[in-house]
């Protein structure tokens, strides 16, 4: 049974509903009484923004298939349906999973103060990249895309279309790449920081992996948690999937477990 769902913090609220706000800069929205769902027709092959997000209440199958329709139908890769309430992630459990979706658990993780310890690896820099860098920015793009070539999505054209995403968070939402650079100029991992409303969210956490097991993660993950205190945010925030690796990673940087969210997905 699929049991983790306790009533949900109001710091976990405010944690998933920056990141849905911060993967709606530049997409079409459309709200219905079950949630809220984002369209991107720029970029039909990624579903964290072409998918149903915060749902509630207890939608029907054909209500949930009005909302893909609005989303593309078939031109999105896939149908995804996303939510933090305890008693709509048990309703969708029961409707969705018989319907051949698959099931993944994410955690939303706050830092509340001070700044976290992780000393830079010797011989790497962190850099926060300046938006007008335009040869960083392409090696910051090849180094996410090289960390993408695990997942069992990967794509080519999807790794572009997540670049350029990135890039129009940049330009009309503000968010900012931290970037850990090699003496020899070689990006070796990077992610990137939204400073919104106080908060600091952190996405897109990757490291090359010629480059793992030396730190760098958390020396970014550290880096940006500082730059988004000297930009006055309260409060640093990220999530991650709730039984991966990189979740230890922030556990040990003092980020805490404040709440979860279930997402739903299966082939178009």
């Amino acid at each position: 049974m699929h049991a983790h769902t306790r009533e949900v913090d109001p710091l976990a609220e405010v944690v998933l509903r920056t990141e849905d706000d911060f993967l709606a800069i530049g997409c079409e929205e459309f709200f219905f009484p079950f949630g809220r769902a984002l369209r991107d027709p720029q970029h039909p092959l990624i579903y964290d923004v072409n998918c149903l997000r915060a749902a509630v209440g207890r939608p029907s199958m054909d209500e949930l298939w009005t909302a893909f329709r609005k989303i593309g139908g078939r031109s999105t890769r896939y149908q995804r349906v996303v939510s933090r309430a305890p008693e709509t992630i048990r309703w969708l459990d029961e409707l969705l999973l018989p319907r051949g979706f698959s099931r993944q658990a994410c955690v939303a993780m706050v830092h509340r103060g001070g700044v976290p310890r992780a000393p830079v690896p010797e011989g790497y820099e962190i850099h926060l990249v300046d938006r007008e860098d335009r040869a960083l920015i392409e090696k910051v793009c090849a180094s996410q895309d090289s960390v993408r070539r695990k997942e069992a999505w990967y794509g080519t054209v999807v790794s572009e279309q997540m670049d350029e995403m990135a890039l129009r968070q940049m330009r009309l939402g503000g968010a900012e790449f931290l970037a850990a650079v090699t003496r020899t100029g070689r990006v070796a991992g990077s992610l990137l920081l939204w400073c919104h409303d106080g908060v600091g969210f952190i996405a897109d956490v990757g490291t090359v992996p010629s480059h793992r097991r030396k730190g760098i993660a958390s020396a970014l993950v550290a880096a940006a948690t500082v730059v988004a205190r000297e930009k006055g945010c309260d409060l640093v925030a990220l999530t991650a999937r709730r039984d991966d690796a990189p979740r230890r990673i922030y556990e040990r940087l003092d980020f805490q477990v404040v709440g979860e969210s279930v997402d739903w997905v299966r082939s178009s």
